[in-house]
């Protein structure tokens, strides 16, 4: 199996999904946040004709890896299997043994300059990156992405409107969903607050008592 695995909105369901129409004559697409998916999962109710089945989000199921196990274990010679998630994938795969020699796991990162370009640099250690291209067209490109950042959808539509609006999106769903899911936090709302505060904070000396101080 391969995990593709990243931060929230990078783009991992777009990269399996273009993955599997890429290099498959079919696939099964199931995401555990919607219910008929869910049922399927369950059930273990595939597409007959699926050369390889795409799970997304199954890491938020309780007994996820004994399952991909049982998958696994009875499928490998009929379908491939790729599951893509949130941080969170990357931190509950480390908890027992149950899926070792099972898998492979990748990160996702949002875009660099080459990427974004398009272009395809030559790497060699300890020596300075030459970037293909004109001036402009590199000097254009750095100043996207140090304004609007690596991620797909900000940094492809270039507006500042909806980098405002999906920087609160963002940062509403890290602090409600990902945190609330890793840690046992009683007053979400405290949360926020700290989440405000930071990037003030950033490039000062850090100090949790004046942190805790701000509650």
């Amino acid at each position: 199996m391969v995990f593709i695995g990243g931060a929230r909105q990078v783009g991992k369901t777009c990269l399996a999904k273009d993955i599997a129409e890429s290099y498959f004559k079919s696939y099964d697409y199931l995401n555990w946040d919607y219910r008929d998916d869910r049922k399927n999962i369950l059930q273990s109710r595939f597409k007959g004709d699926a050369e390889i089945v795409l799970f997304d989000e199954i890491h938020k199921y309780k007994d996820w890896k004994n399952y991909l196990k049982g998958q696994f274990d009875k499928h490998k010679s009929d379908f491939n299997i790729l599951v893509t998630g949130s941080a969170r994938l990357d931190i509950y795969r480390r908890g027992g043994d149950s899926l070792m020699g099972r898998y492979y796991y990748y990160r996702l990162h949002p875009f660099t300059l080459a990427e974004f370009l398009e272009r395809k640099n030559e790497i060699v250690p300890s020596e300075d990156i030459i970037f293909l291209g004109s001036e402009k067209e590199v000097s254009e490109g750095l100043e996207a992405i140090s304004k609007f950042g690596g991620f797909p959808e900000p940094l492809l539509k270039q507006s500042e409107r909806e980098l405002r609006r999906w920087h609160n999106q963002r940062i509403e769903r890290l602090v409600r969903e990902d945190i609330r899911d890793l840690e046992n936090i009683r007053d979400l709302s405290l949360m926020q607050i700290l989440v405000d505060i930071l990037p003030d904070k950033v490039g000062s000396l850090l100090s949790i008592n004046s942190l805790s101080g701000c509650f």
